[in-house]
């Protein structure tokens, strides 16, 4: 999957939002694949592109892109809260923060390399995060 030829964009995650004509608002994650061997995390996405102002159901619709960290130092998932909705299978919507300072351990934090980038997703379906830190992000869509 990570190997496939695609135009790929180096950016950050603000920088993948802003191009996007909703940002990443309502997008889902429908699967998640951690390459320790080349330390990638790769998060297939569905991202919202329909405009408001388009008929229905245009402005629901969605394509497909592929959101890769790449020289990954770590990720971690939060355990879901028991009254969520995570025992149900499906995609899962998802909002983006750069770490809050005090979210990351202070002994962990300060041996991290200069200039990483580290991101807590919270997962709404979840109701719990995935924290990732990585040297960078790329993004590309998947159906071209």
């Amino acid at each position: 999957m990570l190997e496939r030829a695609r135009q790929w964009i180096n950016v950050t995650i603000e920088e993948i939002e802003e191009t996007l004509p909703n940002g990443l608002h309502d997008a889902e994650i429908l699967e998640l694949v951690m390459d320790y061997k080349h330390a990638r995390l790769a998060l297939e996405v569905s991202v919202l592109v329909g405009q408001p102002i388009e008929p229905h159901p245009s402005c629901e619709r969605c394509r497909p892109g592929v959101i890769v960290f790449r020289g990954v130092v770590f990720y971690s998932v939060e355990f879901p809260q028991g009254r969520s909705s995570f025992q149900s299978p499906g995609p899962v919507g998802f909002t983006y923060e750069r770490a809050p300072a005090g979210e990351i351990p202070a002994g962990l934090a300060k041996i991290l390399p200069q200039g990483i980038q580290c991101y807590s997703l919270f997962l709404r379906d979840w109701l719990s995060h995935i924290h990732i830190a990585a040297v960078d992000v790329r993004f590309s869509w998947s159906d071209v």
